[in-house]
């Protein structure tokens, strides 16, 4: 089948990548960001239009679906008044602005897993009865990327709403869960007064992909820490690290953590979230094999035979590192920009043709750290269809 849709706040492109592979034609796109725009023209052949909050509502083409990740922003309520026009000011009511009047079948939204707790569950309370305001039946649930096939910890919140026309209402089924998101559905569904529905999001089951399956094999020995930074981060390591195993390390060009939570991770678990600002490592176990190549890569003037496991979330700041042994040697080198585009789905194509287009390292890293995950976007995007 075929349909069209509108991208907001597009980053490079991640809702792309998944929807234009389903059959979907891209008719309107938006993001502010230079590099970004710069790399979404090598990407997908068009411009997009810039800032969206420039762009009048009627002028917006017909479309089926709206997407996009938007940006996280509390809303001024006064006293317990919600809907339209307390999330003026933000980029979210852009969202609502156009959906309001170009009436698409189907909005599919991304944020951070915090949305739901953001301002004690106010936030998201606006956003679900603002959409019901504007005549759309709401859904919402937090998923993991890690299931879907990439070896990232990367839960967020997926958005579904759905024209009023075109879905029967029923209360949110809640059943036995006491999470986060279970209980702002007891929450929110009070307030919605039954304009909710129960999509059919995918399952989260088990982890298919280890860090090991996306890592390069031959990496510039400028990926690498020194020695003295090594030691300084291996004196945090609480025992040791054998060969054939591969451990995320969260942030390794930083002594002190930007992050709550471990420095290390086991064998074989999920890469740390990618984000903007971090640059995230992992820990290799490695044995000598011989002598340097001439690419110059190895330790002492060494070659490794490195196997490697899984890795943290990215974020737009993080270059990831590994940490590899050599007898009771170690070394720890940052994630590469293509292992990070990796976790978040993207092709090693898509990566290249940014390289190719003079698109610098730290701006990949970056974009990496900003995209959704095209798999999580894919999975959900397959249950939508049958309502375009």
């Amino acid at each position: 089948m075929t349909f069209n849709y509108v991208s907001l706040f597009s980053g490079i492109g991640g809702f792309e990548q998944a929807l234009n592979k389903l059959g979907g034609t891209c008719v309107m796109a938006s993001e502010i960001d230079k590099y970004a725009n710069q790399a979404y023209e090598v990407l997908y052949g068009h411009k997009t239009v810039g800032d969206v909050t420039k762009v009048e509502a009627a002028d917006v083409p017909d479309h089926d679906l709206l997407v996009g990740g938007f940006p996280c922003q509390a809303f001024s309520v006064a006293g317990k008044r919600l809907g339209f026009d307390d999330t003026r000011g933000t980029l979210f009511f852009e969202i609502a602005r156009i959906a309001k009047v170009k009436r698409p079948k189907t909005l599919l939204l991304e944020n951070v897993k915090g949305l739901v707790s953001h301002d004690k569950g106010r936030t998201l309370d606006v956003i679900v009865q603002t959409l019901i305001d504007i005549g759309y039946t709401v859904d919402f649930e937090v998923l993991n990327s890690k299931y879907f096939g990439v070896p990232q910890n990367r839960e967020r919140i997926f958005i579904v709403a759905i024209r009023d026309d075109l879905v029967a209402r029923e209360p949110y089924e809640i059943g036995s869960r006491k999470d986060v998101v279970a209980r702002a559905k007891k929450r929110i569904g009070a307030l919605a007064r039954v304009k909710t529905f129960n999509f059919d999001y995918p399952e989260q089951t088990e982890v298919t992909t280890r860090l090991r399956d996306i890592l390069e094999s031959d990496v510039d020995e400028r990926y690498y820490l020194s020695e003295e930074k090594t030691a300084k981060l291996v004196a945090q390591l609480n025992d040791e690290v054998s060969l054939n195993e591969v451990r995320p390390v969260l942030t390794p060009d930083r002594l002190e953590k930007r992050q709550n939570g471990r420095r290390f991770k086991e064998n074989d678990e999920e890469s740390f979230t990618l984000t903007a600002q971090d640059r995230h490592g992992v820990v290799l176990s490695v044995k000598s094999i011989g002598n340097t190549n001439p690419s110059g890569n190895g330790m002492n003037g060494q070659v490794f035979d490195i196997d490697a496991g899984l890795a943290p979330t990215l974020t737009t700041n993080k270059g990831e590192g590994v940490k590899v042994t050599e007898a009771p040697r170690y070394r720890i080198r940052k994630l590469t920009p293509l292992e990070c585009f990796r976790l978040q789905g993207f092709p090693d194509e898509a990566h290249q043709a940014l390289v190719d287009a003079g698109i610098s390292n730290s701006q990949r890293y970056k974009m990496a750290g900003n995209a959704v995950t095209v798999n999580v976007i894919d999975a959900i995007a397959r249950r939508l269809l049958p309502l375009l």
